[in-house]
């Protein structure tokens, strides 16, 4: 009888054991995980930064689209109508009625170059800063040169083209590197493209035949608000990535009670 309940007790106590380890064992893999994945980032970034600064680039770029999408294509829109609590930049615009009217960005490909330009240039600032910091922890010398950089919009990409020196020194060999190039697959220039011919129509026609539109070009879904004062909200949506450019026009504006 004795030897049995000596058994259970040993056996009791070996479960215990294993309890208290394996509650030990998942403490130190939360504790820790945050450092290995780090620690393995930072190993493949000194044998190739360009993977370091691509994925920098690339999280930029999807951020700042996400951002002026809605808005009509700007990050910080001056001449906009507030429309289901977000303020939609105006691509054309008459403030009386019956006339067509005023294409306020012409240029609104290159316009939206530009914010994307300005968005993800301090970002990509920081990255480098980040890498060097952390190649300098491992003991490698870093020089880092004036940087460079240019966003090209074609239909479905987004490319950033960085141009910066960066030389590095570590105990085993250097690293050169010159250029750091980064291709984003995006719907932001069809988008944009389909925003200004939206804008270049309602100034000369009063008018865009959205419907028709869809039609012929099946892989967008555009849709068209009026609201109490005639201004047209369009949204524009890429039906593959789910992407949608909201803009406002007002022309040819009919006056209430007719």
């Amino acid at each position: 009888m004795d030897e049995k309940r000596i058994e259970k007790k040993g056996q009791a106590t070996i479960w215990v054991i294993v309890a208290i380890s394996l509650v030990a064992v998942i403490i130190l893999l939360f504790i820790f995980r945050g450092k290995v994945v780090k620690t393995d980032l930072i190993d493949s970034v000194e044998e190739n930064p360009g993977s370091f600064i691509d994925n920098c680039a690339r999280n930029a770029v999807n951020e700042v689209v996400d951002i002026i999408l809605p808005k009509g294509g700007f990050v910080n829109p001056s001449h906009t109508k507030m429309h289901k609590g977000e303020n939609i930049s105006y691509l054309c615009f008459n403030a009386g009625n019956y006339n067509p009217c005023i294409n306020e960005h012409p240029l609104y490909l290159t316009e939206i170059k530009r914010e994307v330009e300005t968005y993800i240039t301090p970002k990509i600032e920081e990255c480098f800063e980040t890498y060097k910091l952390e190649m300098e922890k491992r003991g490698s010398i870093v020089e880092i040169g004036i940087m460079d950089v240019d966003v090209e919009l074609v239909p479905d990409r987004v490319f950033v083209l960085i141009q910066r020196k960066v030389n590095i020194e570590s105990r085993e060999q250097s690293y050169s590197y010159n250029n750091f190039d980064v291709e984003i697959i995006s719907p932001l220039y069809n988008l944009g493209r389909i925003g200004a011919e939206i804008a270049s129509q309602e100034a000369e026609y009063c008018y865009f035949e959205y419907v028709g539109y869809m039609i012929l070009y099946p892989k967008f879904k555009i849709g068209r608000d009026i609201t109490s004062d005639s201004t047209k909200i369009y949204s524009i949506k890429d039906k593959k990535s789910g992407k949608e450019l909201k803009i406002a026009i007002r022309s040819c504006a009919i006056p209430p009670g007719f």
